[in-house]
């Protein structure tokens, strides 16, 4: 590829420009609805961390671990305390109320992953529009926009996923970024989550179906792009383990895989309480949606798959498959990312089925965008650790056997049943909230939550106005595209949508 082709287009200059409206758009709804607090144990510790890290050590001061399980050092990746480091120095620096400015890392990280979503749709050769509207489904329409309220590690592993997913299409395509941005991705989700070395590399075992072989064996720079970040990020896992722990293999922490498979994949596919697809209805779509893919780009929609069923089947074993003090299977969260682009592509189907399916499935549709919504705001209207609260509760006075059988129905009913799970809690109990979502923003309604939702409202706006439709005839990149492999069915060429 020439220094020509590889110099921006406008086309390019426009892609970036919708990438950050949508990146602003999400960042500021995250905004609107944070309630400037940390509840959860697991956010603390990587605050710890991050405080510990400013200054000058990675050892946790004791007072800041009130259960005592991550002494001298935290157990969980340093990805997040990384994120949060420069809020939490701004904002001592500041002397802005505590926990205000580090919540902020998590809706940093989900709208970066947004721009990452909609950048990945425009290299599959999808029209803007589409692609903005898998990065704003993402946003608000899953388990996203509840998420962004915590500073798990999660956001940060999605994050590494759209990375990993957009430097594979590059990669194909012949762009240079193509193979850093791989690298980089599984190294970032490296430092996230241990696991991630496991969860995200088995994504590189396609590779070949991206690029073929004769054409990889070629490329030494480029496997030079990929495996950086992976050593450099291993070598951090490593040597962390090794004063941490005493062996370079990060040690299990706070669990182990003795859940029974089938209970675990129930519970994380099939279950009223805690089903991926009741947290996040739309991405029923998804399923549809691979099918459609399969048959123009097998490469994509394979990685998309061994992706989500790794993860899957990883985390049915584990012993709190739950995610713990969650909204939803915390810990699927990073594959819904890929599976809204699957949902949207789905949808851009619609208009093409014969007339007989076409009204019905619209308005499939339509309900599924509906009740998606629903979710979304009682993700966010109820506190999530609310209905935890309910589940765990016990009754004074009760004790023995009457005690144990009063645990067994709250769990059950909590973790199994839609009729009290924690969205049917949360629903219950909106009334009890009052205004939505300003009231939660920084302890009231001020000045700085009114303008973060008029900016959630007006910046999608502004993208899906700059994301015009491209002239006839035009690559829908505006990038010169490769030729595909064999292996990978990808549809470029003139625009579809």
């Amino acid at each position: 590829m020439t220094a020509a082709e590889r110099a921006p287009r406008p086309s390019d200059r426009r892609d970036w420009l919708v990438a950050g409206l949508a990146a602003v758009g999400l960042l500021a709804l995250f905004v609107a609805v944070q309630r400037g607090k940390i509840s959860t144990y697991d956010s603390k510790i990587a605050v710890a961390t991050a405080k510990a890290m400013a200054q000058g050590h990675l050892h946790l001061d004791p007072a800041d671990d009130f259960y005592g399980r991550h002494l001298p050092y935290s157990h969980f990746g340093i990805g997040m305390p990384l994120v949060i480091l420069p809020l939490y120095v701004l904002q001592q620096s500041l002397h802005a109320p505590p926990e205000v400015l580090v919540t902020l890392a998590s809706p940093l990280l989900l709208a970066a992953s947004g721009a990452l979503l909609y950048l990945s749709g425009r290299e599959l050769g999808w029209s803007r529009r589409l692609s903005l509207a898998g990065a704003l489904v993402f946003g608000t329409l899953t388990m996203a926009l509840q998420i962004s309220q915590d500073l798990f590690s999660e956001p940060g592993v999605a994050f590494a996923m759209a990375l990993l997913t957009l430097g594979l299409l590059r990669w194909r395509s012949g762009r240079p970024s193509g193979p850093w941005l791989a690298g980089l991705g599984t190294g970032v989700g490296v430092l996230f989550r241990t696991d991630s070395i496991l969860l995200l590399g088995v994504g590189l075992l396609l590779l070949p179906a991206f690029v073929p072989w004769r054409r990889l064996l070629r490329q030494p720079w480029a496997w030079l792009g990929l495996m950086l970040p992976i050593v450099a990020a291993v070598a951090w896992m490593g040597w962390y383990s090794m004063i941490r722990d005493g062996t370079p293999i990060p040690q299990v922490y706070g669990g182990s895989f003795r859940v029974p498979i089938l209970r675990g994949l129930d519970g994380l596919l099939l279950s009223g309480g805690k089903s991926l697809f009741v947290f996040n209805p739309l991405l029923l779509l998804a399923i549809a949606g691979a099918v459609a893919l399969w048959r123009r780009d097998r490469a994509l929609t394979a990685l998309v798959l061994v992706l989500v069923v790794a993860r899957v089947l990883f985390f049915a074993r584990w012993s709190a498959w739950y995610g713990g003090v969650a909204w939803g299977p915390r810990l699927l969260m990073p594959v819904v990312g890929p599976l809204s682009l699957l949902a949207v592509y789905a949808i851009s189907r619609v208009p093409r089925l014969p007339i007989g399916l076409r009204i019905p499935a619209a308005v499939g549709v339509a309900a599924l965008v509906v009740v998606s919504a629903v979710v979304s705001l009682a993700s966010v209207w109820v506190w999530q650790s609310a209905s935890w609260k309910w589940a765990k509760y016990r009754p004074p006075g009760l004790e023995g056997q009457a005690l144990r059988q009063f645990r067994v129905e709250r769990s059950t009913g909590y973790f199994d049943s839609l009729e009290n799970n924690a969205i049917a809690y949360n629903l219950r109990h909106l009334q009890h909230q009052g205004p939505f979502p300003l009231r939660h923003f920084r302890g009231g309604p001020t000045l700085v939550g009114r303008v973060a939702l008029a900016v959630a409202i007006l910046a999608p706006l502004a993208a899906w106005l700059t994301a015009r439709r491209e002239p006839a005839g035009a690559s829908t990149s505006g990038r010169p595209v490769a030729t595909p492999s064999a292996t990978a069915a990808t549809h470029v060429g003139r625009p579809e949508y």
